[in-house]
């Protein structure tokens, strides 16, 4: 069974289906009788252009009232069926006004019978199988009453025409009702292709945002593009940012475990809003710390730039959450090129970045407590960034764990 919601938003479909149909037979009347009564006023006998009037006076303004029910928000499924009667009951008028004015031969044999398979075949489009039916069975129904009670050619006439007999007439009564059961059939199945198009358009989304609370949305449709649904390894250079809360471990230690996961839940969230914001991705949170990439699967031109900005305005929008508990934020980061792809066993893996580039990143951010700063970058990244555009401090050389020689860092501030 449909949702609620769905159901209404179907409904309003249909409805909308229905009040345009009766738009656009409304414009054809009207046209129509303004060309007849343009150009053929003169020529047909007055009953003929009598009973056209009538039958323009009555046509029009039911398809307005249905238009204008539908429009004020009163429909009803039989709406449908009044509307697509309606619609086969003009193209009868069309035939009976044929016979009357050029005779049944002319009447049998000119265009309006033909109009009789648009009315179910366009039924198919609304995706309504039992609208067509109905369609198909009400057009051979009047078709035959017409043929019999209206026009009965002479049989002189049928004798000259066979084609006008009454057993051709049922062979086109049939024709009309097989239209609306094919019509009904691909109904049918046009509506189970939206149907299920749908669903699985819906579990998609379901997926992509489940999944993309645990991985990247960039990483998602990396594995949605991948033949083999996987993100193959690859050598590629990128902004590596590692950050955390300073004092956090000391200050966690004092509140309850439900306030800090509600504190690190509200970190995170100003941090990954940021981050994607600038064009970056966080890859995994590291207990009050976190790791982001810039740079990896984009055309940023400038990802070290992209990383400064995030990292400054993550600090400016977290004070407010840290600083009232003595804390605040902090990150290191580094330039240069990383391998990234799928870690782990064939039944359980992360994406991740390894690398020279991104172990240094990580030794960085755990020097700003001894250096007293708060945002600690490399020479490689310092390199890659427009030195008008940020405050940049130059911290000397330093001896790094890991590394037999000190390198030059520098601390980016506003």
């Amino acid at each position: 069974m449909l949702p609620q919601f769905e159901l209404e938003s179907f409904q309003h479909r249909e409805a909308n289906a229905e009040k345009v149909t009766c738009l656009v037979w409304l414009a054809v009347i009207a046209l129509t009788y303004v060309w007849f009564f343009v150009g053929f006023r003169h020529d047909v006998a007055e009953n003929l252009f009598a009973n056209i009037t009538i039958l323009v006076l009555v046509m029009g303004p039911a398809f307005s009232f249905i238009a204008w029910l539908i429009h004020s928000g009163y429909y009803s499924p039989s709406i449908k069926y009044v509307n697509t009667f309606l619609q086969v009951t003009l193209v009868s008028a069309a035939v009976s006004f044929d016979g009357m004015s050029q005779g049944a031969a002319y009447a049998l044999s000119s265009m309006p019978p033909m109009a009789y398979a648009l009315v179910p075949m366009i039924t198919a489009f609304r995706l309504q199988p039992g609208l067509g039916l109905f369609a198909g069975a009400v057009a051979a129904i009047e078709f035959v009453l017409i043929y019999l009670f209206l026009l009965q050619p002479d049989p002189e006439l049928v004798a000259a025409i066979p084609s006008l007999g009454f057993e051709v007439t049922m062979m086109k009564a049939v024709v009309l009702l097989a239209l609306g059961v094919a019509s009904a059939l691909a109904a049918r199945s046009l509506r189970n292709y939206f149907e299920n198009f749908t669903k699985s358009q819906k579990t998609r989304m379901r997926l992509e945002q489940n999944f993309g609370r645990f991985v990247s949305n960039t990483i998602v449709d990396q594995i949605e593009n991948s033949a083999e649904g996987r993100v193959a390894a690859r050598q590629q250079n990128a902004a590596i940012v590692f950050g955390d809360i300073r004092g956090f471990t000391t200050y966690s230690a004092k509140i309850s475990s439900i306030e800090v996961t509600e504190l690190l839940n509200a970190y995170f969230t100003i941090v990954c809003r940021v981050v994607e914001e600038e064009g970056g991705m966080v890859n995994k949170f590291l207990g009050d710390g976190y790791l982001a990439f810039f740079g990896l699967y984009s055309n940023d031109p400038k990802p070290c730039e992209s990383a400064a900005r995030a990292v400054l305005r993550i600090k400016r929008e977290t004070d407010v959450l840290l600083k009232p508990r003595g804390l605040r934020s902090g990150a290191a980061a580094n330039w240069g090129e990383i391998v990234t792809g799928e870690v782990g066993s064939e039944g359980r893996c992360e994406f991740t970045g390894i690398g020279a580039a991104v172990n240094l990143a990580s030794r960085l951010e755990g020097l700003n407590e001894r250096l007293d700063t708060s945002f600690l970058v490399s020479q490689d990244f310092v390199g890659q960034i427009n030195s008008d555009n940020f405050k940049i401090n130059f911290c000397g050389e330093q001896a790094v764990r890991g590394l037999d020689t000190n390198i030059p860092l520098f601390e980016i501030s506003e």
